[in-house]
């Protein structure tokens, strides 16, 4: 598959665009920023972006992640409520892009994903590929997803990513990106467990020996950097390398798209 049938997934996490102690706030500048370095950079993306304060309060107030509950109160409206929480959160961002005159399109993740029991089923994503071929930049986003077991659930966009690694037909994903609040992955340090050091690369079948630092990042309501392990060497088997980077560093999303060195963690593919 050549060069042009080749895209780039980045995710940009709703902790670093938003502030999750303040429901429904913006970081306005850091959401700027990343949208001017992706423009820039003018390579091929499908963008994926988590819930951050839009949807993680609303998820967590009605247990939606659990599934239906009768006990609690206002549930299906609180399912209803957080995906316009989440709307509302992928418009500002598609009018970003818009202002900026650059062609984006958002793509409704509860049409596109659903779920029987724990299995995530992807209907086609002729849409998103036929956008890519008009170069317009597909952009999804964490979302409600509803059960054909008669329950509903929330998709992240972990899973949204890993659900694009296995059934994109006509492109080629040449890396997923993770944006974070850190340089990527710490390990603690053997001689000092005082100190910690950031892993620049390693391989994904080394993740599990890791001894990984606890940075006192919150877990929220769609796992946390133990999760987003487990995604991300299930990624890597379909031969996709990932890189996780400080995503408040001014220019690092415009370097990862672009392919030069910056500090972050690079997992490689085993051969």
């Amino acid at each position: 598959m050549n060069a042009e049938r080749s895209v780039i997934l980045l995710k940009l996490g709703g902790g670093l665009l938003t502030d999750k102690n303040k429901p429904l706030s913006i970081r306005e500048d850091v959401v700027k920023s990343a949208v001017n370095q992706i423009i820039d950079a003018n390579e091929k993306i499908i963008l994926i972006h988590g819930g951050g304060s839009f949807g993680h309060p609303l998820a967590k107030k009605y247990s939606i992640s659990n599934g239906i509950d009768k006990t609690i109160p206002n549930q299906i409206l609180g399912v209803a409520e957080t995906h316009h929480a989440m709307v509302k959160f992928n418009s500002y961002l598609i009018e970003k892009f818009l202002e900026n005159h650059n062609p984006v399109l958002s793509f409704q993740t509860s049409s596109l994903f659903t779920k029987d029991s724990e299995v995530i089923l992807t209907k086609s994503l002729d849409v998103i590929e036929i956008a890519l071929n008009l170069d317009i930049m597909p952009i999804l986003y964490g979302d409600i997803i509803l059960d054909k077991q008669g329950s509903f659930s929330i998709i992240s966009g972990d899973q949204i990513i890993l659900a694009l690694c296995q059934n994109l037909n006509n492109y080629n994903i040449s890396k997923v990106v993770f944006t974070m609040e850190s340089d990527g992955l710490y390990i603690i340090d053997k001689d000092n467990s005082e100190n910690c050091e950031l892993v620049t690369e390693c391989y994904s079948n080394e993740l599990d020996r890791l001894n990984l630092a606890d940075l006192g990042q919150k877990i929220d309501v769609t796992g946390g950097i133990k999760s987003k392990l487990n995604f991300i060497k299930t990624i890597c088997k379909s031969k996709i390398p990932v890189q996780l980077l400080n995503g408040l560093i001014e220019g690092n999303i415009y370097k990862s798209l672009k392919n030069q060195n910056l500090n972050c963690t690079n997992i490689l593919i085993n051969e």
